[in-house]
């Protein structure tokens, strides 16, 4: 996957909260796709700068857990989780979904 930098994501995701242009012409114009400029307005608009910013952790077991309680208790997705809980990928939720359906 290709890395961008802070300047880059910030750059788009202005462009796109400037109203003028839709996400498939943003993402064009900036050559990514749809799917990382909307993952980044989200974290934006839910943290600011900060959440654009990479970030590697380890999550422990109750962070996890509460984010896949928050998931169920008011029933969205998992990109919606991460951008709340400021987790680089929705994918890593749904791992951790995946982990928790094999031990039920």
């Amino acid at each position: 996957m290709t890395k961008y930098s802070l300047e880059f994501k910030l750059k788009a995701v202005l462009a796109y909260l400037e109203g003028v242009d839709s996400f498939r012409t943003v993402a064009n114009q900036f050559n990514t796709s749809l799917t990382p400029l909307k993952q980044w307005v989200a974290y934006y608009k839910e943290h600011g700068i900060e959440g654009l910013m990479s970030n590697y952790t380890n999550y422990d077991i109750s962070f996890k857990m509460d984010v896949l309680n928050y998931m169920n208790d008011f029933g969205v997705s998992c990109t919606h989780a991460a951008a709340v809980y400021n987790i680089a990928s929705p994918s890593t939720i749904t791992k951790w979904k995946a982990i928790g359906g094999e031990r039920s």
